[in-house]
This record gives structure tokens, sequence and C-alpha cells, in this order.
């Protein structure tokens, strides 16, 4: 899809769910998507596996970009994923951006996202990704998923974002509490007069003394 571009603001993100596929935009270039939507038994797993099966990122109600995702075991055959599919990993089975937008980094942002809501997921170490050379909604370019964090395995298509890696995006719980002391922490009253301070010299602690 090719609509008028226009200012990004106020940016949204949101969970996907199997019922929210038929509301997406559809690539006019490939209709690989297309397929994944009506064949939807990989959202029903992402649904009840971690509670979705996607991000999409919304600007003024409508998506602008999303990524989609299931557990391994429930690959479409016909994604270039299905064969070798890693019970340790969730599988990235479509990335779209709108194509007014390529350049405002909203698919970067949508994996980011994603990645935040699996890594806590018990047994989910990593994003599994397949490649290609100029890119595709199913297939990403080699060059896109290593800017946003993913490494080729030995194969060469696909590719694995390492979710212990993404950790450094999310604040730490110490650094919370920090934070948090940060902004709570009561004011140091003022030094009374006469008490001598480290840092004065002689002439000012005799001044301040003589107040």
């Amino acid at each position: 899809m090719n609509r008028p571009a226009w200012p990004i603001t106020g940016r949204r993100f949101r969970l996907l769910h199997a019922s929210d596929l038929d509301s997406l935009p559809l690539c006019t270039t490939c209709k690989e998507v297309e397929k994944l939507v009506k064949d939807r038994a990989w959202a029903d797993a992402g649904d009840d596996e971690w509670g979705f099966c996607g991000v999409g990122v919304y600007v003024s109600g409508e998506p602008m970009a999303y990524v989609l995702v299931t557990p391994a075991l429930y690959v479409p055959r016909r994604h270039p994923l299905a064969r070798g599919a890693n019970a340790d990993a969730a599988a990235l089975l479509a990335v779209y951006v709108e194509g007014a937008h390529p350049q405002l980094g909203l698919g970067k942002q949508a994996v980011q996202r994603l990645a935040a809501k699996l890594v806590d997921q018990r047994n989910i170490n990593a994003i599994d990704a397949a490649s290609s050379e100029r890119g595709t909604c199913q297939r990403p370019s080699r060059g896109w998923l290593a800017a946003n964090g993913f490494r080729p395995l030995d194969d060469g298509v696909r590719h694995r974002l390492d979710l212990r890696g993404t950790r450094v995006w999310l604040p730490s719980a110490h650094e919370v509490v920090r934070q948090v002391a940060d902004i709570v922490r009561p004011v140091t009253p003022p030094t009374p007069a006469g008490r001598s301070e480290p840092g004065l010299s002689a002439t000012h602690r005799e001044l301040v003394s003589t107040r």
C-alpha cells in the first residue's frame, strides 16, 4: 500500500491477536501475508502460548507497521522458516511497514516491542527470521535484519535475535529503584553558619564564623 505521507505523531503500540488480522493492511507487491491472514492456526497458537501473535504500530488509530510471530512448532508449511525451526525461538513470520514511512524506524520499533514482550517468556531464548537479499514481508533483507540485531545462522537463510542481548533495552529492577530513589530523595539541609567545611578556604571560614 502507498498512502500519502503525513507526519508521524502519537504513535501507539498494540499487541495483535488472531481477531486483529483482518484489519491489517497487506502488501501490494507480494501475497504472502495475505495467505498468512487466511490460514491463522499459527495466530491462534501465539494467542494460546503468549497471549498475542504480533505487535502493531498505530498512528491516529491506523496500523502503520506490524510484525507477526508464532511458536516454532506452528510455522505454516509454506513459510521459509518451516524447515529447521528452532523450538527455543519465536518465529518471525512477517514484517510490514507502510510504504510512505519506511524511513521512520517503525519496523525496528515493532521488533523491539516484540522482543520486550517475549524476553520473559519461558523457554523462548530468541526470535528467528528468514532473510533474503532484497527483502520481502516474509523474508526481510539481510541488511535490515543485521541493523536490528539479528545474526545469521549456519545456513545463511535463518537469522536470530538473541533475547538475552535485548535485556539492555529494558531498565533493570536495580535501575528502576535507583531512579525512584533519586526522585524522592530529601533535599540535604543547609550547613549551619559557622560550621567548617573541608572545601572552604581559611578566609571564607573566618568570614562565615563572624556573621
